[in-house]
């Protein structure tokens, strides 16, 4: 059984069904599902189910809610057909849209409570808006937030930010690519001064709360450069400097190095895991992955005071209310007598009533 059969991927709306497509490219088992029949139709990967119902959501989330209660049996019966013997189950989603957002950790939620998969990890892939999008997907990844970190059980979230980056697809291609790098470590990965078994990726996967990915190739400064692109060149949400983790997994590309001096130097400035887990390889790349980090909530305040900021112009937009009462029609010529009183109400008394 490879690596590829014991991982499915999730799909939720159209930005969890891209990363579904680049995961299904790379040779992993898939499921697509959305609202949206013109969304579903853009992807070519071979399993792909359309909710009961659904016409898009048009970024509302109560929609969204509405329609996975409803179709949650097939929903149910499309995962079991396809998830196979897989043990880490990826649910991905943008926390900005409608469908994804309403739906992502209410899937979530219920898989890690499932008799079908409580012996599974389950894990999230949650996408952040850019700042530069409306104040509605901002609005929603806010409240998705808030759903996601009440959810008591389930694995590791990867939290990509299109905050830092123009181009999505770039982010959905990295991460892709760090994700498969990172799953094949057990098989990739050897070396006599330690290696890192799938029993060690599950652990590290099956942490609570945030993880990231980042790798630098080989040269000098590992640490260093390990630490800059944690903080400055990721695709992830910025970690919060609290020095709270659970586990780190770490392989370095130079076998000169000490891995207990390396993992010693990148706690100082991370903080000290329950375990961590060190190999080597022959990538000329050095790789690491953390979890059980605390949820950005930097960001998510950031969100918060978008939000609040726009909040009274939102507020005026919506107030419908429109009070004219002085009298401009002196201006007005007409070759008609307006009527004064109207007995019944008709498409023909309406022409009449505005003396067209």
């Amino acid at each position: 059984m490879s690596i590829k059969d014991k991982v499915f991927y999730i799909g939720i709306g159209q930005g969890g069904g891209n990363l579904a497509q680049g995961l299904e490219n790379k040779g992993y088992p898939t499921l697509a599902i959305n609202t949206s029949k013109e969304d579903l139709n853009t992807l070519t990967i071979k399993h792909k189910y359309h909710i009961v119902g659904g016409e898009g959501c048009s970024k509302d989330r109560s929609i969204g809610r509405d329609l996975i209660r409803k179709d949650f049996p097939n929903i149910s019966t499309q995962i079991k057909n396809h998830a196979g013997d897989a043990e880490i189950i990826f649910v991905g989603y943008t926390s900005g849209g409608g469908t994804g957002s309403s739906q992502g950790p209410v899937l979530v939620d219920i898989l890690t409570m499932h008799p079908d998969y409580k012996d599974k990890i389950i894990c999230s892939v949650v996408i952040l808006p850019s700042n530069k999008e409306s104040i509605q997907a901002n609005s929603n990844a806010y409240c998705c937030f808030k759903e996601i970190s009440n959810i008591q059980r389930g694995g590791a979230c990867f939290v990509l930010d299109n905050k830092e980056f123009r181009d999505k697809y770039m982010i959905n291609k990295e991460f892709v690519a760090y994700l498969d790098e990172f799953l094949h470590i057990p098989a990739t990965d050897k070396s006599i001064k330690g290696n890192i078994d799938f029993s060690e990726i599950k652990k590290v996967l099956s942490a609570h709360n945030m993880a990231v990915m980042i790798a630098v190739p080989e040269g000098e400064n590992t640490v260093a450069r390990l630490l800059d692109s944690l903080q400055n060149n990721s695709i992830f949400a910025k970690r919060e400097q609290d020095n709270i983790l659970q586990y780190t997994a770490l392989s370095l590309a130079d076998e000169r190095l000490n891995p207990e001096e390396v993992n010693q130097d990148l706690q100082k400035a991370i903080g000290t895991p329950i375990d961590n887990f060190t190999t080597f390889n022959k990538r000329s790349r050095n790789f690491i992955c953390i979890s059980g980090l605390t949820y950005p909530k930097t960001r998510l305040k950031d969100i918060e005071e978008l939000i609040s900021n726009s909040k009274d112009t939102v507020m005026k937009s919506k107030e419908t209310s429109l009070e004219l009462n002085a009298d401009m029609s002196f201006l007005q010529t007409s070759s008609k007598k307006e009527e004064k009183e109207y007995k019944e109400e008709s498409l023909e008394s309406i022409w009449d009533k505005y003396m067209l």
